[in-house]
């Protein structure tokens, strides 16, 4: 970078008064003198070299050494334990002396009789035989006409046995009830319904037929006869009722 200081100097001449003889040429010399200095300065900083470039950086790695090891605790010193006080060997006692066991006394020698033979055994007699009972023939298969006319006849008896519910005869309603029983030696047993009846009435009613019913004489030949009897008891409703 160069600075033109001529217009400078210039300057200066112009605006100082023209002194007459040796202070004039005074003046000169020194901004001359002055113009020099300044010429030099810039030549010298323009022939100054730049700083030189810095190196490149290098990083390195530096290996951490380990820690040391802390040294253990010194250990506690061992207390050796008192040595035990030896105690007093005891005195061997005298072993008292084994008594001799008394010897058993010799058994006397058994006596032996002789005794006379024994008679010979009588033969042994065989049980009688238990009598033999004889057994009852199987009664013979029941007529199918006997059986049919008793059981037709219990069934009379049962229907004639029936009463009426006044209830269902107000209402002018008739009925019928399935029962089931069973009939043997002229005793009933294990009554029950099968199917009811249009009202409740005419149920007890049909129950009440069976049990109050006068059965006829039971037949010899259907004597223990078991029946499985299944029957309808009519509620029929007459025109004179």
């Amino acid at each position: 970078m160069s600075t033109d200081l001529r217009g400078l100097g210039n300057l200066i001449q112009a605006q100082s008064p023209r002194p007459a003889g040796g202070r004039a040429l005074l003046l000169a010399a020194v901004a001359e003198a002055i113009l020099i200095g300044v010429i030099v300065w810039e030549t010298a900083q323009q022939r100054t070299p730049p700083p030189p470039a810095l190196p490149p950086m290098q990083l390195q790695l530096v290996k951490e050494e380990p820690p040391k090891p802390t040294p253990p605790a010194p250990k506690p010193p061992v207390s050796t334990p008192p040595k035990p006080t030896p105690k007093p060997t005891p005195k061997p006692q005298p072993r008292p002396l084994p008594h001799p066991a008394p010897r058993p006394k010799p058994a006397p020698a058994p006596v032996r009789e002789v005794l006379p033979p024994s008679p010979l055994p009588s033969p042994v007699q065989a049980p009688p035989a238990p009598p033999v009972t004889p057994t009852p023939p199987p009664p013979a298969p029941a007529n199918p006409a006997v059986k049919a006319d008793y059981l037709a006849q219990v069934k009379g008896a049962i229907q004639a046995a029936v009463h009426f519910p006044d209830a269902a005869r107000m209402l002018g309603q008739g009925g019928r009830v399935q029962v089931e029983f069973t009939l043997q030696d002229g005793v009933i047993t294990g009554l029950r319904i099968l199917r009811k009846g249009s009202m409740d009435s005419f149920n007890s009613a049909a129950l009440s037929a069976v049990r109050e019913a006068r059965l006829p004489a039971l037949p010899p030949e259907l004597k223990g006869k078991r029946f499985q009897l299944e029957l309808w008891v009519e509620f029929v409703l007459h025109s004179n009722d």
